[in-house]
């Protein structure tokens, strides 16, 4: 009889004693993290994957949340984003890096998207700046050159007010001409520094 043989029999005890494999979970997939740590994601729901640069993870998610304009991420497997500082910005979300204003331009707050232009009478040699220089008596900035350089006011029009939006003019002033109007190699102005 088939049944009686000591082959059935051995093969029968083996049977009885394999661990029944683990069953996936309700409504999952077999070996699906149910979370990933901080400063990862669950990529495709079967793997926790660093969160890339500009980016920031809390661990939960299926996808990378981008940083907002005015903040930025140059690491991997962040949980936060950083803030712009003054004289910087981002204007896309999901920046790996902070962008410095440009000459001419200047930001005074932290966390922003884009930078202001120099107005009439002041400017901004140097790049990545939180503050304009006002204009020297004798020099003009009246935005035909982006206020990156103060024009020194000759000929016809040999004068100007100081931190004047009104150009080289032809009627004398009472302030004493100076004889150069440029920013120093730290920044410094060469007259008034304006903030704000």
């Amino acid at each position: 009889m088939l049944f009686a043989t000591p082959f059935f029999s051995a093969a029968l005890m083996m049977l009885t004693s394999v661990t029944a494999l683990p069953q996936p979970e309700a409504g999952g997939l077999m070996g699906r993290q149910s979370s990933c740590p901080s400063g990862s994601y669950q990529y495709n729901q079967t793997a926790c994957v660093a969160c890339p640069a500009g980016n920031t993870c809390n661990g939960g998610s299926s996808t990378p949340q981008p940083c907002d304009t005015g903040l930025y991420q140059p690491n991997t497997g962040s949980t936060s984003c950083m803030q712009t500082q003054p004289g910087f910005f981002t204007n896309q979300r999901g920046s790996t890096t902070p962008f410095a204003c440009p000459a001419g331009s200047y930001q005074p707050y932290p966390q922003q998207a884009f930078c202001y232009g120099a107005p009439k009478g002041r400017f901004q040699q140097q790049s990545g700046k939180s503050f304009l220089c006002a204009t020297c008596c004798g020099w003009a900035a009246i935005q035909d050159n982006n206020n990156v350089n103060p024009v020194n006011c000759t000929d016809s029009t040999p004068y100007a007010w100081p931190n004047s939006g009104d150009g080289c003019i032809s009627s004398p002033t009472s302030c004493t001409r100076a004889a150069t109007c440029a920013q120093a190699a730290d920044g410094t102005c060469p007259g008034e520094t304006i903030r704000g």
